[in-house]
């Protein structure tokens, strides 16, 4: 009889990120997922490095963590062939248009689809192809933003809410389905409210909740500057933390976050260079 390797997790020096060892994504049962999924919560950020495995696989091993949530890109240019649930990210043209999603430009800090009622509890990315340099993505916690907070910051946020317009993306175009509003107060909009500090639904901790970019926030009840001058310290000590895990792709490295308790970015890359990810997402529960 075969034995199994034990599944294995070595925490980066950021806090932020672990590297999960004796995984075999062709074999394993209920007691390792249950095992993932524990690491998963406890770090935020598991990392697989250098897997072999075919989209099927990162399908099934996706669905062990929730039902599909389909990206906003999956209904655009970013959507799979054959796969409804992968979220393709690439930068490679085919007929003069794109063959994936977010091109070689940079991403910049953002929870994923935080406009969303119930934003998706985690994202699982595999690296199809890797450009020799850039297109890094970066991690950090915010359990970590939250505890860190200064006494005054603490106070300030508690009980708040954070309203987040849902009409534009991040770049100023219209969302899929959104129309031009009539007001220029964006506080007027199509919207969502979520706690600007977030209880975790399965480990119970405390999360700061900034979404992805100051404009079109607003912390509800508070005058406008008021408000932009609070999140802009937020946004200032969230960002300017010294524990961030910077993913330096290979192919085949995966990457799986909990995006209740973190944010990420990308840096930029060469055009004439090839990046190819496949991406899953699974849902999450409304923010308390």
């Amino acid at each position: 009889m075969l034995i199994k390797e034990r599944i294995r997790a070595a925490q980066h020096s950021t806090n932020v990120c672990a590297d999960i060892e004796g995984f075999d994504f062709q074999n394993y049962d209920a007691r390792d997922i249950a095992e993932i999924r524990r690491l998963w919560l406890q770090y935020g950020v598991l990392r697989f490095k250098r897997t072999r495995i075919t989209d099927d696989d990162q399908v099934r091993f996706s669905r062990n963590f929730g039902e599909f949530v389909i990206h906003p890109k999956q209904l655009q240019e970013g959507g799979h062939p054959t796969h409804p649930e992968i979220l393709v990210i690439s930068n490679v043209m085919k007929d003069g248009k794109p063959s994936g999603a977010l091109g070689n430009s940079e991403a910049t800090w953002h929870t994923d689809t935080w406009f969303y009622e119930r934003p998706p509890a985690g994202a699982i990315l595999r690296a199809i192809a890797v450009p020799p340099s850039g297109g890094d993505t970066y991690f950090l916690s915010t359990y970590i933003a939250y505890d860190t907070l200064p006494e005054t910051l603490k106070k300030a946020v508690a009980g708040r809410q954070i309203f987040f317009q849902n009409v534009y993306d991040k770049t100023g175009k219209l969302r899929l389905g959104k129309t031009e509003p009539a007001s220029s107060d964006f506080r007027e909009w199509s919207g969502i409210v979520h706690p600007l500090v977030r209880t975790h639904g399965e480990t119970g901790r405390k999360a700061l909740y900034l979404g992805g970019t100051i404009e079109g926030a607003w912390i509800v009840g508070m005058p406008l500057d008021e408000s932009r001058s609070l999140l802009a310290q937020l946004w200032d000590h969230t960002t300017g933390s010294k524990d961030v895990f910077v993913q330096v792709w290979e192919e085949g490295d995966i990457m799986m976050w909990d995006n209740r308790c973190t944010m990420h970015r990308r840096d930029s890359f060469d055009p004439s260079s090839i990046r190819i990810m496949h991406r899953t997402t699974t849902s999450g529960e409304r923010p308390v």
